[in-house]
């Protein structure tokens, strides 16, 4: 049994997916299993921005319309360093802020965010990104706190990557279009893992990881497990 890590799952699905709805369940399941309720990706490119997120609607549309990426905490602090970091919109120093900042404070708690955990991307030319878990109370922070930084920043890092090469990469036009666990245990075997091995690793029953495989193989047109791998690398799906 491999020694597990937080972000693990997320950066194998990063790798597997092919298709943007893939991440964001990914992004979501993360967000359950350390206590958050949001993600959101956010690029920076100076005066423009955009961002990839489950915030609620109205939120982000407010964020959006009265552009508040200008007076962001997080986004200030994400210009000014490099390392992954807690915040809390509940920290008193932000009651000596400007007006501006103090009145974006107040509309963010209004739509349920409160405490969270950012992840700093620089991406070149003076440009960055940003991956941010939030939740509607500071006991996420708790979490947060045990999350390996270099982790985070990797994970970070490859979400950016994959975000960028989206054209790319998700091609809608693919004939064979593996699941995203289809694709992740058939990743697995490909390294050489047995299918006990993968259930394993994943967590899950064997019959399950069995059943998949079969399908994906099927999905590729092979006869034998290695012919399914070989496939799918060359198809670009794993």
């Amino acid at each position: 049994m491999r020694k597990t890590y937080p972000f693990d799952p997320l950066i194998e699905a990063i790798v597997t997916a092919r298709d943007p709805d893939a991440l964001t369940k990914a992004l979501q399941d993360f967000c359950r299993r350390f206590g958050f309720l949001y993600f959101a990706y956010l690029r920076l490119d100076g005066s423009r921005w955009r961002a990839v997120s489950n915030y609620p609607q109205g939120w982000q549309e407010r964020y959006y319309t009265l552009n508040y990426s200008r007076v962001d905490p997080v986004v200030h602090a994400v210009k000014q360093g490099v390392h992954p970091f807690c915040w809390s919109l509940d920290d008193a120093v932000l009651d000596r802020e400007r007006r501006d900042v103090r009145a974006f404070r107040d509309d963010a708690r209004a739509h349920g965010i409160m405490a969270g955990f950012s992840i700093p991307v620089r991406v070149g030319f003076s440009h960055h990104s940003v991956l941010t878990f939030a939740s509607s109370d500071t006991l996420c922070l708790r979490s947060a706190m045990t999350l390996d930084t270099i982790e985070a920043a990797t994970t970070a890092a490859m979400l950016h990557l994959a975000f960028t090469q989206a054209k790319n990469r998700w091609s809608k036009t693919s004939s064979t279009a593996l699941t995203p666990f289809e694709a992740i245990c058939l990743r697995w075997i490909a390294e050489g893992k047995s299918m006990q091995d993968v259930a394993d690793l994943l967590e899950r029953k064997y019959s399950t990881v069995r059943v998949s495989v079969d399908k994906a193989r099927g999905k590729l047109d092979a006869v034998t497990l290695q012919q399914a791998t070989a496939v799918a690398t060359r198809l670009a799906l794993i």
